[in-house]
């Protein structure tokens, strides 16, 4: 609890919440209006030609329909969590600051899991905020994209918002245990976020393009049959033990590599 609340006293800066905080709700808002705006059915791309919407009116009057946008954001909210994480713990490497928690703490596996359970709910309080700010615009915006909220209060609207937040929190949440490993293996938060996120949205879906097993298995896709609900490849309770696989892995190669390491600086 004392790496907790330490980790804590970083996070609450001004400039951790107004970056990470800010860019997760930003790019939850950013979706929502975007969404809302174009929900006539078609719009008009940068070319001047006709481009497809994120969801019709119909759609978005569904009783899930207050979550869709949050959903189409996922994958970026996980980018800014692993880049959090990465240059958390890379940042603790490149200060030497590493050093002084070892020497105030001498049991690595415990500063480590109060570290990244700091980051985690830093991370899970973001998703509610940027949902709820989905929300809230969706509201605002209902009435002009012709959207009908009227299931959204109903027992299943509600479901649907307390089923998406714990999904993308927990998508959300692996891709910075993904970005804590990284940073571990080469203490460099460049390195780290950079490969991170070249894996996600670039490696996995071209490489899974051609390679089957890597395009429907891999992380980036199970993460978002995750915040899909499932897919008719990945069902949903298959998606969830596969997500909470891929957490373990970064995990466990964090702490391995972390208590085995020689800190000398």
């Amino acid at each position: 609890m004392r790496a907790f609340r330490s980790e804590w006293i970083k996070l609450s800066r001004r400039t951790m919440l107004a970056g990470f905080g800010g860019a997760m709700v930003g790019f939850a808002a950013l979706i929502t209006v975007l969404m809302f705006l174009n929900a006539g059915g078609t719009s008009v791309g940068p070319g001047g030609g006709r481009t497809a919407s994120f969801a019709s009116a119909e759609t978005l009057s569904l009783a899930d329909g207050s979550v869709i946008s949050i959903t189409h954001v996922a994958t970026f909210l996980g980018i800014i969590a692993l880049a959090l994480f990465a240059s958390n713990l890379a940042g603790e490497f490149a200060r030497g600051t590493i050093r002084m928690l070892f020497v105030t703490e001498p049991r690595r596996i415990k500063v480590l899991t109060g570290k990244l359970a700091a980051l985690a709910s830093f991370t899970a309080a973001w998703v509610a905020v940027g949902l709820g700010v989905s929300v809230g615009l969706g509201v605002l915006l209902s009435s002009g994209a012709g959207v009908d909220t009227t299931a959204w209060w109903t027992a299943d609207g509600f479901s649907a918002m307390a089923g998406t937040y714990l999904s993308v929190a927990g998508s959300v949440i692996v891709f910075g245990l993904i970005g804590a490993a990284l940073a571990v293996l080469t203490r460099s938060a460049a390195i780290a976020i950079s490969a991170g996120a070249a894996y996600f949205m670039l490696v996995e879906p071209l490489v899974g393009s051609f390679w089957e097993a890597l395009g429907e298995w891999g992380p980036s896709a199970v993460s978002s049959a995750l915040v899909e609900g499932g897919t008719a490849i990945i069902g949903y309770s298959t998606a969830v033990v596969m997500v909470a696989v891929y957490g373990l892995v970064g995990l466990v190669a964090s702490a391995v590599v972390l208590s085995r390491r020689d800190v000398n600086s």
